[in-house]
């Protein structure tokens, strides 16, 4: 593999010898890639690295010297791990020169001196072109440094050098750069002519007069004959320099050229091959495929008519399958529903009886009210369950009688009336005079309620909704119209599937409309949705309303009675807490605030019918209102449902747990989902605790209470300790980071007398409601309490270690009036700063 890495790199000097930078470069890259699969490390391999930087240097860009410098530095590694000397310090030389490229002149001129002092002691002839271009470079270095006396000094050192070494090319160089210093320093075209002819000649002399160093001389002498006004000589010498710089760019054009034209015909020559090849594959591919087909076409035969012959016994199977199960789930929801229907009554029965009494205090009967809501809104759900049962299993019995079929349409419509309000929408009823109608009351209500309380939940707090009921030849037409902002494609399409919700979000389990469709075709009617104009829906309901459209065993005798509002439209109004400004709550009571964020009012109000005597809440109907009014509040803890509009709970704990202004308060999450990943995906938002509903009311109390509590623990750690560091009571990082930066802005203002609360508040980056609230949570204290204590602290460290007196004290802690000071201090520690000072120790 040594020998293999020789022939890579003496083809790659090849290559960089003639400017051919890119095929030598790959040739390069082989080396290094063998030799750190083989593990080798030697001179060839060190040089390759060396020379891959020198051709990184050709971009001349800034990130290209700085890839040229990394791969020195690796170069100087592998030269050090095997003790290579030689390859150091050629290494330093290339190191020198990168460096000065960097800026780094201080660490060029380190690599220079060393590189020097080894090649001067080693005296070789492969060595001068070494050392002459270190003298160079150094010129380079104190040019930089205005150092032009130590410049030609370098010069001088490196002409003579070469001079004694008869290295004629290494002579010329030096002449010439030197003769350039002299005319472009020194100012003295007379002097810098003498070196400018004296290295032409020995460019003359050796022959190599087609370089670009011959070139830029033949310049240089034209510019000091300009200056001579010796014009025809200048003349001349300008004419060299300009057809010499014609020819190398000419031939640097030929070059690539011939470069571009020799990867094309290979490139050409190798894609002629491959189109050779692939037609005689395809040929050959043609002869196979045939012979597959022929084969293939049998099997598929076969295999399609056994296909389908299972198919078929399986579609058999599938079919009874179905039936059979069908038949199950609609046993399975009418023997739930009459289950649900027996624990209900013996809850709303009792419920009904205490309400009546008339001896229960206003917070138990708003209590009782609350649980006949919701024990009639789940017997609602019960009914609706086992009549879609019914209407599956064919069972549901329609009983149409005659009566006054406005009426009851009008009832069920004015029983909306109160939830309209209470959403302020304009909520309008046009019932049509339908006295003489056959119809059954039950469907109708049901059908009246679904689509009416729909409407409801789905309108747009301020929007509207119409209501309106007209016969249409022999039957009834009842419209529904309401606006919404949420309506899409997919609510129009999916209206009346089974459990299909809008948005997962809203109450209900989505049987609603897919009852109505039933009970409507069940009546031999028809029902419909459409988008009425942009953001409005309209469901139409056509129903039979002739004697003539039911059978005759689907009719009753008796008239219809007048109708009654349906018991389970209740109303529900939101409890409206009364809203104090943070800042004048924090001034007239010291109770902990308990932030309850939860979409549902009821559920809203059971927790803070909890909690209310013992903390100061505030609510939110939403994660978004409840970021904002934790931002406002930054309260002592938060309970907050998971499943809400806007913003969910879990959305809520990870902004305000990543939030320098709220990361320290305490989250309690609520929710109906008791799985171990719902528990898992609620923790890692940060949340400090998961309770899952119905939820035992001492246990969540027991919860709120033992993280405030330990909140608390970690706030009493700050006013025992006199030195206490951030970490030892921050909660989280962000607290830390927090605690950190205000140590930072009190060691720059702690002993500045007026440095306020306002002050600190603007250096923090808080409000200063934010910043008292986050400091009482992590050490007890207010903003302006927590300065006082810090410059006491200060002070109880001063009279232990200072001989001042105690007034000089009190001002270099920030106190104006020494007597507030000692008031302060006494009450602090106990004792006055004099009795203080004097237990320090010896």
């Amino acid at each position: 593999w040594e020998g293999l890495i020789e022939l890579y790199y003496d083809a790659a000097n090849e290559l960089f010898g003639e400017r051919e930078f890119q095929a030598a470069l790959q040739l390069y890259l082989k080396v290094d890639s063998i030799a750190q699969l083989h593990k080798i490390t030697n001179k060839v391999t060190i040089r390759s690295i060396v020379k891959r930087s020198e051709i990184s240097r050709t971009a001349f860009t800034q990130q290209s010297s700085d890839y040229a410098h990394l791969l020195l530095e690796e170069a100087l590694a592998n030269a050090r791990e095997i003790n290579d000397q030689e390859s150091i310090h050629y290494i330093y030389l290339y190191l020198a020169d990168t460096s000065g490229l960097k800026g780094e002149y201080e660490k060029a001129k380190e690599y220079i001196d060393l590189a020097l002092e080894y090649f001067l002691a080693h005296d070789k002839r492969e060595y001068e072109p070494y050392i002459a271009r270190l003298y160079m470079i150094s010129t380079a270095y104190y040019k930089v440094n205005d150092r032009i006396d130590k410049a030609q000094e370098a010069y001088l050192k490196g002409i003579a050098y070469t001079r004694e070494k008869e290295n004629k090319l290494e002579l010329a160089k030096l002449l010439y750069y030197y003769g350039h210093f002299q005319g472009g320093y020194l100012g003295g075209c007379k002097d810098a002519m003498v070196s400018l002819l004296e290295s032409k000649s020995i460019y003359d002399s050796l022959n190599l007069t087609d370089t670009y160093n011959y070139e830029r001389l033949n310049r240089d002498l034209a510019d000091c004959y300009l200056e001579d006004s010796n014009y025809q000589k200048a003349s001349e010498h300008y004419r060299i320099a300009y057809d010499l710089k014609s020819s190398l760019s000419k031939k640097a054009n030929r070059e690539v050229s011939r470069r571009v034209e020799a990867q094309y015909q290979t490139e050409k020559k190798e894609q002629q091959i491959a189109l050779l090849n692939a037609e005689k594959e395809l040929i050959e591919q043609q002869k196979v495929n045939q012979r597959n087909l022929l084969l293939g076409g049998i099997g598929v035969t076969s295999l399609i008519g056994v296909f389908l012959f299972f198919q078929y016994q399986n579609r058999q199977k599938t079919n009874k399958k179905l039936q059979e199960l069908d038949r199950l789930k609609s046993n399975f929801f009418a023997n739930i529903s009459h289950e649900f229907r027996t624990p209900l009554t013996l809850i709303s029965g009792p419920v009904e009886q205490r309400i009546n009494s008339g001896e229960l205090s206003k917070t138990d009967r708003r209590d009782f009210e609350m649980i006949q809501r919701n024990s009639n809104r789940l017997l609602n759900l019960v009914n609706q369950l086992l009549d879609l049962s019914k209407l599956e299993a064919g069972k549901y019995q329609l009983r149409a009688g005659r009566g006054n079929l406005s009426r009851l349409l009008r009832a069920q419509g004015e029983a909306f009336q109160f939830l309209a309000t209470e959403k302020e929408i304009d909520y309008q009823i046009e019932i049509s005079e339908l006295e003489d109608a056959w119809f059954d009351k039950d469907i109708i209500e049901k059908i009246t309620t679904n689509l009416l309380s729909n409407a409801i939940k789905y309108c747009d707090h301020g929007g509207y909704i119409r209501y309106n009921a007209h016969r249409e030849n022999d039957k009834v037409s009842i419209t529904i119209t309401n606006s919404s902002s949420t309506l899409n494609t997919e609510v129009i399409e999916k209206a009346f599937n089974r459990f299909y919700q809008q948005d997962p979000q809203n109450e209900g389990v989505g049987i609603g409309l897919s009852l109505v469709e039933e009970l409507v075709q069940a009546n031999g009617g028809s029902v419909s949705v459409n988008p009425k104009l942009e953001n409005v829906i309209e469901f139409i309901v056509m129903l039979p309303i002739n004697k003539s459209a039911f059978k005759p065993h689907q009719l009753v005798n008796e008239p219809v009675h007048s109708p009654s509002v349906a018991p389970d439209i209740l109303s529900s109004t939101e409890p409206q807490g009364e809203w104090e400004d943070p800042e004048e709550f924090f001034e007239k009571e010291d109770r902990d605030i308990l932030l309850l964020v939860e979409d549902h009012p009821e559920v809203r109000d059971l927790l803070k019918n909890q909690f209310s005597k013992k903390y100061k809440i505030v609510e939110a109907t939403n994660g978004k209102e409840g970021l904002k009014q934790a931002m406002e509040w930054v309260p002592d803890l938060i309970i907050s449902d998971i499943m809400m509009p806007e913003m969910d709970g879990l959305e809520l704990s990870k902004i305000l747990k990543t939030d320098e202004r709220t990361s320290h308060i305490p989250i309690i999450l609520l929710t109906a989902r008791a799985g171990e990943e719902d528990q898992y995906k609620g923790l890692t938002t940060g949340a400090d605790a998961y309770v899952t509903k119905p939820f035992k009311s001492k246990l969540l109390q027991t919860r709120v209470q033992n993280l405030i509590e330990s909140r608390k623990t970690l706030r009493d750690r700050y006013s025992q300790e006199v030195i206490l560091k951030p970490k030892d009571i921050a909660i989280t990082n962000l607290d830390e980071i927090f605690l950190e930066r205000v140590q930072e802005v009190l060691d720059l203002k702690l002993t500045e007398s007026a440095f306020s609360t306002q002050e600190f508040a603007e250096a923090v980056g808080m409000s200063r409601m934010q910043l008292h609230r986050k400091l009482k949570a992590l050490t007890g204290l207010s903003a302006s309490e927590f300065v006082r204590s810090q410059r006491l602290k200060l002070a109880a460290s001063l009279l232990q270690k200072s001989d001042a007196n105690i007034s000089e004290i009190g001002y270099q802690v920030g106190f104006n009036d020494p007597s507030y000071f000692t008031k302060c201090f006494r009450e602090a520690y106990g004792v006055s700063p004099s009795a203080f000072s004097k237990n320090k120790p010896s």
